[in-house]
């Protein structure tokens, strides 16, 4: 018999695997970057069959030299993506992306440099620096170098190679790269260094996330938060494992041929950014992406408003992924068979009417929410028969169930969702027990069929287990004293105490170990294994312990009664933590809004544009330095006057206008108008006015067009110039040609030998001609007219 029930899982284990295989669906994610550790969690999802048991074929694509990711995601070459900041940028510019989480709470990115005289980020300044095409808008470096007063012009650019070999022999002063990477190479190599991070001038934000587009979410939700998932899965398993990661990138993803050594480096410190200031992997805060908004913003990058509701995704953890062959699974099998036992409170039992109750039905009633199928239960009469109809198939399932070896021979077993304590019962005469040793060659009961009955046997043969039929049969038997005391758990041991013995019995001692209630499944059933695992992944702490506390109130014997004492001193700690928790919070939260309005001064402060704060009426507030140079006013001569009053006069009103559009809308962008300023000068301006956060201030953003206009009429003057030179070139010949006929003439009609034919044919040679530079004035006037427009 158990041979064939052993053929018959076999079977049904390789015909699972088999429809499994054959309907995954195929997706694709581009990476950002070469294969290395940066994208290890991507690797192992996909090596440790995460992303098979979602349901997904996927294919991760290595980045090529030159490639646009988002472009990538945007024109459907890839599903999924992964990024960095600059997708910001992609989401203002209209593609509609959305960030589906961050895996590093904190960017990499660094400067690093060998050049000991470069001590301060100021020093960057007419230095040679290498960074990436992206580098160059990534808000994380911009924004440690615009605080410092430094932008990008300041620097002298130069293409990255990323060969730490160019720092060392001074092709560059300063190298962008990633802190997993580069330090390590330059230890190798025994070079000094010094490193820029921004995270040390207080710019913290997110990098490398995982991002589709807002129509392949819409259409496949579900799809994407399966994906989601399993990615975070595949890293935080890359994160617990990474000498078998490494091994992993080594054997099939090494392009760069990185040593083992410097994969285990660069996995050590991108663990540390995964985990910065937070336990879960790939969290996304709105407000901290708005934060990089408003940076971009502030330094002019941004073109239009984001709505971050839409660019951020919200991972609804509440409901569970169902492959479309578990969808498949549960439709076609409606109920699912159920067995418990009918005696076990507060776990569970039948109670007078024949209903389902206790923790365990807490429980199912939360699964039953997930999945779509119900749950029938079987009727059985003691634990012992539901055990026998579990071996028989007539049940499906084991509602809560201990895994031991015999049982493995018929049922699988997901994870315990019940972890509860053992103890032991007594009658109140028997003094506290500290080792369950001192139960030796004494009578103890525990119910027959409970997994502990045989572990306790194994391990501690010197007690006399008396098997009795259940915990009821166990309490009763203690009560009259046929046995010294009685093993179960913590929950049903004391909930019948309450109900039944509290003036005979008493918990006197706490075992070693614990009852670890999970779900038996029949074990030729992987699919409905699959199913109950994620129901019960889904289940929060604060759930379990809401159904913990509404069957549990444990009376537990200790040598002395301390309980008044520890409720007067768990109430002053909770009354002591509440007031410093408040306190500190309010500390944490006035230094935090101190440190964004540094880093909002500074930068407003060094930007090369001029930038002011207006109240709703147009008057001036506050504006930087620039500002205050382009209009040639002193601080207290502009605070006397608005932004209407500083517009020539045919634009005042549609500045009013203006300014009327952006508290309506929020902001405008490249709105250009003539200025009138101190000195008489007038100039045109192109400006960007944003409403700011609290409704009441609008900041405005200012570029004298004036030189940029100049230099443009300049260049128009020069091509102008550069086109008279062709012309005339071109018409020398045809003048030429004309001067040659009409002198011909004139001497041969002097001296009386112009011939009629000869007059004709010269005049029709010269009327050609001159059609011909007649054409040429038209190109010349419709060109012209081409550029004016």
């Amino acid at each position: 018999m158990k041979l064939i029930l052993k053929i018959i899982t076999l079977l049904s284990v390789l015909t699972s695997l088999g429809l499994s295989d054959s309907k995954l669906d195929k997706v694709s994610l581009q990476l950002q970057w070469k294969h290395q550790f940066q994208f290890a969690g991507y690797y192992m999802a996909k090596e440790k069959g995460f992303y098979k048991e979602s349901g997904f074929d996927v294919d991760i694509k290595e980045f090529e030299y030159g490639m646009n990711v988002p472009n990538e995601i945007k024109n459907k070459k890839a599903i999924f993506g992964t990024g960095r900041p600059t997708i910001l940028l992609n989401r203002s510019y209209g593609d509609k992306l959305v960030l589906l989480a961050s895996i590093f709470q904190s960017s990499p990115n660094i400067f690093i440099t060998t050049n000991p005289k470069i001590k301060t980020v100021k020093d960057f300044k007419n230095k040679t620096v290498m960074v990436t095409g992206d580098g160059k808008e990534d808000a994380t470096i911009l924004s440690m170098l615009f605080s410092n007063g430094i932008a990008l012009d300041d620097l002298r650019l130069k293409e990255h190679t990323f060969n730490v070999e160019d720092l060392i022999n001074k092709n560059t002063d300063i190298l962008s790269g990633y802190i997993s990477n580069e330090p390590f190479l330059l230890d190798e190599k025994g070079v000094d260094y010094t490193i820029f991070d921004p995270k040390d001038y207080g710019f913290d934000f997110y990098n490398d996330f995982l991002f589709t587009t807002q129509e392949y979410l819409n259409s496949n939700t579900e799809e994407v938060k399966a994906f989601t998932l399993a990615s975070l899965k595949g890293w935080e398993y890359a994160f617990d494992n990474i000498e078998e990661t490494v091994d992993v990138i080594l054997k099939k993803y090494n392009t760069q041929q990185k040593s083992k050594d410097a994969l285990i480096y660069e996995a050590e410190e991108l663990k540390k950014l995964a985990y910065y200031k937070t336990d879960k992997l790939g969290t996304i805060d709105k407000r901290k992406i708005e934060k990089m908004y408003n940076y971009y913003k502030l330094m002019g990058f941004i073109q239009d408003e984001v709505d971050f509701n839409s660019f951020v995704y919200t991972l609804n953890e509440k409901m569970i992924y169902l492959t479309k062959k578990e969808q498949k699974y549960l439709k076609e099998k409606q109920e699912i068979k159920m067995c418990i036992d009918p005696n076990w409170m507060p776990f569970e039992k039948l109670d007078k009417d024949g209903n389902y109750v206790g923790m365990s039905a807490d429980y199912f009633e939360l699964f039953q929410q997930n999945i779509p199928s119900s749950f029938k239960l079987i009727k059985t009469k003691s634990w012992l028969e539901s055990l026998e109809y579990a071996k028989q198939r007539k049940c499906d399932i084991l509602s809560l169930a201990m895994q031991t070896p015999q049982r493995k021979e018929y049922l699988n077993f997901t994870t315990p969702y019940l972890k509860i304590p053992l103890v032991v019962a007594t009658r109140l005469d028997v003094p506290f027990i500290n080792n369950i040793q001192e139960l030796n060659n004494q009578k103890i009961g525990i119910s027959k069929g409970y997994a502990f009955l045989e572990i306790i046997q194994n391990k501690y043969p010197k007690i006399q287990i008396v098997e009795v039929d259940d915990i009821d049969d166990g309490l009763s038997r203690l009560s009259k004293g046929e046995i010294r005391g009685y093993i179960g758990t913590i929950a049903s041991i004391s909930y019948k105490l309450q109900s039944d013995y509290s003036t005979e019995l008493k918990i006197t001692g706490k075992l070693d170990g614990s009852w670890n209630l999970g779900i038996g499944v029949r074990n030729d059933d992987l699919v409905l294994l699959r199913i109950l695992q994620k129901a019960i992944d889904n289940i929060t702490a604060t759930k379990k312990k809401k159904i913990l506390n509404k069957w549990i109130s444990v009376k537990y014997e200790k040598h002395t009664d301390y309980s008044l004492v520890w409720k007067i001193v768990l109430i002053s700690a909770v009354i002591i933590f509440i007031v410093l928790f408040f306190y500190f919070k309010e500390q944490i939260l006035k230094n935090e809004l101190k440190k964004q309005k540094d880093e909002f001064e500074t930068i407003f402060k060094n930007s090369k544009d001029g930038i002011a704060l207006l109240d709703l009426d147009s008057n001036f507030l506050n504006f930087n330095d620039e500002y205050l140079k382009m209009t040639g006013y002193k601080k207290e001569e502009l605070l006397k006057k608005s932004c209407i009053e500083l517009s020539n006069i045919e634009d005042q009103e549609k500045t009013k206008n203006i300014i009327n559009s952006v508290i309506t809308k929020g902001h405008i962008q490249n709105f250009e108008k003539k200025c009138k300023f101190k000195d008489g000068r007038v100039i045109t301006v192109n400006m960007s006015l944003s409403l700011m956060p609290d409704k009441k201030r609008i900041l405005i953003s200012t570029k004298d067009m004036t030189q940029l206009k100049h230099m443009e009429s300049q260049k128009r003057l020069a091509s102008m110039g550069e086109m008279i030179g062709n012309i005339a070139h071109q018409w020398r010949q045809p003048l030429s040609v004309i001067s040659t006929l009409s002198t011909g003439m004139s001497i041969k009609k002097e001296l009386g030998v112009l011939k009629d034919d000869e007059f004709y044919q010269s005049c029709s040679s010269i009327d050609e001609t001159s059609q011909y530079l007649s054409q040429t004035i038209d190109d010349l006037l419709t060109i012209l007219k081409v550029r004016e427009s």
